[in-house]
């Protein structure tokens, strides 16, 4: 039940070959629907380089759609001192750049406001849905910060990826039926 909106960015590129082995969140540190704007400039003002990424979440918790995920959004390119462990290398041992294997979610928010509790629901909810997409593991070496991968940054801020892949992996007790919950396991045994 999240609302997607398609918003289309121009600011992406070819994965050239790569798949989606990462998601990486940020806060855009800026007020929505400016922030919304920035992300879908071909030429943003100021003389800084156009950006992107895959999803924007609104205050309200609505999904903005950038960038299609097949293709590569400008979210994650620069690498500096990275702590993430599943960046890649070529073979002159330089960073391949993580936008081609990358999925990036921005969270409109400017500290030190915090994002809304819509706002976390939908991430939640998205980054689920992507990790499912992708066939990758709800872990904490594939849902990073972006501070992970360039560590000259903040990113994403007051939003806690530890906590949040804590809250993926763990089904809040008063969301589960117990009694469906055992049916369905004592099912999914028998169909092995």
């Amino acid at each position: 039940n999240m609302n997607i909106i398609k918003s289309p960015s121009p600011n992406f590129y070819s994965r050239q070959g790569y798949k989606p082995e990462l998601i990486v969140v940020h806060i855009t540190d800026g007020v929505f629907p400016g922030d919304l704007d920035y992300l879908r400039n071909p030429a943003p003002p100021g003389g800084v380089g156009p950006v992107s990424a895959h999803d924007l979440i609104a205050p309200n918790g609505d999904l903005h759609e950038l960038v299609d995920w097949q293709n590569g959004a400008w979210h994650a390119g620069r690498v500096l001192n990275p702590t993430a462990k599943l960046l890649k290398k070529n073979w002159l041992g330089q960073y391949i750049n993580p936008n081609y294997y990358s999925y990036g979610i921005e969270v409109s928010c400017k500290p030190p406001a915090v994002p809304t509790p819509a706002q976390f629901e939908t991430l939640k909810q998205r980054i689920k849905d992507r990790l499912a997409l992708f066939a990758l593991p709800t872990d904490r070496d594939h849902v990073i910060g972006h501070k992970e991968i360039y560590s000259g940054k903040t990113c994403p801020g007051p939003i806690n990826v530890d906590q949040l892949v804590i809250d993926l992996i763990i089904v809040p007790p008063n969301m589960v039926d117990k009694e469906a919950f055992k049916l369905k396991i004592i099912e999914a045994i028998k169909n092995l």
